[in-house]
């Protein structure tokens, strides 16, 4: 149960806001729709989201990236607000330096979109932290060296600089909790091995 939790949708194309607005509220979510820069930064003013969902490039014409301008307002006044990228922009530079600069959990490309993917990262993008335990017995498990290195691009994160004496998947853990970065980790997990996770997830909330 996501409790009505409420969630800012920050897109310019009204066929995409309906898109994505659908299915949220479909799972009981609370929407907000906006359509550029300045009516995100006074819809954030005015309530607290759990989630900001965002294209990168609200304008056409507009000279910068509007979505990334916004990213970097959320990281300096509400950086434990977690983002997801939805967007057709194909920079994947652009997409590559939010990851590394902001809280985002996650990229989206409006030509690979799947419904039942996008609710899963709304899901848990929206939850309270990973469970450690389980992310480390998901890794060992299910993920072999290389895929943990696959993952540690994707967090932007030094394979090498995983240090001790325990296994890579316990390390990646470690170094993701010691930054706060466990709801990352979850979302690159269950992106690339959809629905692992939910599982236990809903049978902690029980």
């Amino acid at each position: 149960m996501n409790e009505r939790q409420a969630i800012l949708i920050v897109e310019d194309n009204h066929l995409w806001q309906n898109i994505l607005k659908e299915p949220l509220e479909d799972e009981g979510y609370d929407v907000t729709i906006v359509d550029e820069y300045q009516e995100g930064r006074q819809a954030l003013e005015t309530r607290s989201f759990a989630l900001v969902i965002l294209d990168l490039k609200l304008a056409e014409s507009a000279p910068v990236f509007e979505g990334e301008r916004l990213l970097a307002h959320i990281s300096q006044c509400y950086p434990e607000t977690p983002c997801i990228i939805v967007s057709g922009q194909g920079d994947t530079r652009v997409v590559r330096d939010a990851f590394k600069q902001y809280h985002v959990v996650d990229y989206i490309g409006k030509d690979q979109f799947d419904i039942p993917s996008f609710i899963e990262l709304a899901q848990l993008a929206t939850r309270p932290a990973a469970d450690p335990a389980h992310l480390r017995q998901t890794l060992y498990e299910r993920f072999d060296v290389e895929e943990i290195k696959d993952l540690c691009f994707d967090l932007s994160i030094d394979f090498d600089d995983l240090r001790g004496e325990g296994k890579k998947e316990r390390e990646l853990v470690a170094y993701c909790q010691r930054r706060d970065r466990l709801e990352e980790l979850a979302t690159r997990i269950a992106a690339l091995r959809p629905g692992v996770l939910q599982s236990v997830a809903d049978h902690r909330g029980e």
